[in-house]
């Protein structure tokens, strides 16, 4: 059976949210291009994203990565550098914040 985003995140993952399915305001596959992986992205109603990792031979990771909402640059930069800190690529953290991999390389170059 594929991987779809539907199968993806569990009732679960949005019951350790404390929210339902009904919470989920978008989902999105965001591709790896060096390791064939897809982050699955469910951003829901109060701004928070939950993040899982698909490998190319559709292993789903059960790890699932809590974001806060994002409301400013300032913000976004430190959560660049603390998922940088836990050994994540750049590529990965782009993925997981739906910006480029070049923005991320820039935040991180400004120490």
């Amino acid at each position: 059976m594929p991987t779809t985003l539907m199968n993806v995140f569990k009732s679960v993952d949005l019951k350790g949210a404390g929210k339902t399915a009904a919470n989920i305001v978008s989902l999105a596959f965001k591709p790896n291009k060096k390791t064939g992986a897809r982050i699955a992205r469910a951003v829901l109603d109060d701004g928070t994203t939950l993040i899982k990792t698909v490998t190319a031979s559709g292993v789903v990771s059960e790890t699932v990565h809590r974001l806060p909402e994002i409301i400013s640059v300032t913000q976004r930069n430190a959560v660049i550098k603390d998922l940088a800190k836990q050994k994540m690529t750049q590529e990965t953290i782009a993925a997981m914040l739906d910006i480029s991999q070049s923005t991320v390389s820039n935040v991180l170059k400004k120490k």
